[in-house]
């Protein structure tokens, strides 16, 4: 299951351009210190890493669960990657694999 749900994630994720057009509308995006992180964009590409890399860091968490799950950045992306879905569903491949710690 671990395999099919990294799968998933990871090739809607791989669509992204990076081309910033999610980052204007999000709601954490500027209300961290380190925005980059914390914006959709960010996400995507921490969440990108770790799939391929296994690149861990506590940042990673926080910046997934400061995601508010609003879809604002979903409807902005011109390559239709549901951001979203995609961070719940990364949320749920941490606790099933036991990352968090």
């Amino acid at each position: 299951m671990n395999n099919e749900l990294r799968k998933v994630i990871l090739s809607d994720l791989l669509k992204c351009s990076y081309c910033g057009f999610c980052e204007w509308i999000c709601p954490t995006q500027y209300a961290m210190d380190n925005y980059r992180v914390f914006g959709p964009r960010g996400r995507v590409n921490m969440i990108i890493l770790f799939l391929r890399e296994g690149l861990w860091s506590d940042i990673l968490v926080e910046s997934i669960y400061t995601c508010l799950l609003c879809k604002a950045c979903t409807t902005q992306c011109p390559a239709g990657i549901e951001i979203e879905k995609d961070i719940r569903l990364f949320r749920q491949l941490l606790e099933i694999e036991n990352v968090i710690k």
